[in-house]
C-alpha cells in the first residue's frame, strides 16, 4: 500500500476512535449527572466539579492541546442540561461550565472556593460580547497562584491587557465606540502614552506567567508566544473581548 495512503488511512482510523471515545465520554458524564441528582450538598458538590472538569478536559483541551474542535455531530439535545451547547464564533461544540456554576451556589462555605470562584468572572466566556470580571480574575490570581484554573485565568488577565492597549491605540478616528464603551470604566486621566505602556506591559508581563506554566496546551501556548511576540513589537492585532 501506498505509504501516503497508509498514514492518511491511520490518522482516519485515529480520528474515528478519538470521536468514538469523546461521545462516549459526553453519555457518561450525563448519564452521572442525571443519576445523582438526588445526592447531598458536599456529594453533590464534588461530583459537578468532577464532571465539570471532565467536560473541560473533553472540549477545551482539544483545542488547547491539538487546535480541534468537538464535532457537532457529536452532540445531543439533552447535553443542553449540563452546559454543552452549540454556540460561540463558529456554531461548534461548547461548555458554559453550567455545572460549575451549580457547585458554587451549593458550596455554602465555599470549601471548593479554588474551583468555584472561577465562575465570578468567567461565567459566559464563549458567549458573544462578553467581557471578563477583571476584578474577579486579579483576586483568583493572587488567592490561588496553583488553583487548577490559573492557566486559564492568566489568559483571560493577558487578553483583557492586551484588548485594553489596542483600545488606548485608538486615535479620535480609528476609534470604534462599542469598543470604547467595554474598555471605558478602565480608562483613567493620566497621560495617555502612560496608560498604553502600562497595558502592554501588563500583557506581556501575564502572558509571560502563562507561558512560564510549562503547560502540555502546546497549540494554546504557540498562539501566547505569538501574541507575546507581537506586544514586543507594539503590532498585537485581533481582539479577544467585546466582540461584535
Amino acid at each position: 500500500m501506498n505509504s501516503i495512503i497508509s498514514v492518511g488511512l491511520l490518522l482516519l482510523i485515529s480520528s474515528a476512535h478519538a470521536e468514538t471515545n469523546v461521545a462516549k465520554q459526553f453519555e457518561d458524564i450525563y448519564a452521572k449527572y442525571e443519576s445523582n441528582s438526588a445526592l447531598h450538598s458536599e456529594e453533590k458538590v464534588k461530583l459537578l466539579i468532577n464532571l465539570d472538569q471532565n467536560i473541560r478536559a473533553l472540549i477545551d483541551k482539544q483545542w488547547s492541546q491539538q487546535h480541534q474542535l468537538v464535532d457537532t455531530k457529536l452532540w445531543k439535545k439533552e447535553y443542553e442540561k449540563i452546559g454543552i451547547i452549540i454556540g460561540g464564533f463558529t456554531d461548534t461544540v461548547i461548555y458554559t461550565g453550567k455545572l460549575l456554576k451549580e457547585a458554587k451556589t451549593l458550596d455554602v462555605n465555599s470549601t471548593y472556593d479554588a474551583y468555584t470562584s472561577y465562575t465570578d468572572f468567567c461565567s459566559n466566556c464563549n458567549s458573544f460580547g462578553y467581557m471578563p470580571n477583571i476584578e474577579g480574575a486579579l483576586t483568583y490570581a493572587k488567592k490561588y497562584p496553583e488553583g487548577p484554573f490559573i492557566e486559564d485565568t492568566l489568559i483571560t488577565i493577558g487578553n483583557f491587557y492586551d484588548d485594553l492597549y489596542k483600545v488606548l491605540k485608538f486615535t479620535n478616528k480609528e476609534r470604534v465606540d462599542y469598543k470604547f464603551d467595554c474598555f471605558s470604566k478602565y480608562i483613567n486621566k493620566k497621560s495617555l502614552s502612560v496608560q498604553i505602556e502600562n497595558a502592554r506591559q501588563s500583557a506581556i508581563k501575564y502572558y509571560t506567567n502563562v507561558l512560564a506554566l510549562h503547560s502540555d496546551n502546546s497549540s494554546s501556548n504557540e498562539t501566547i508566544k505569538e501574541w507575546l511576540t507581537n506586544l514586543k513589537s507594539h503590532n498585537s492585532e485581533g481582539w479577544h473581548y467585546c466582540s461584535d
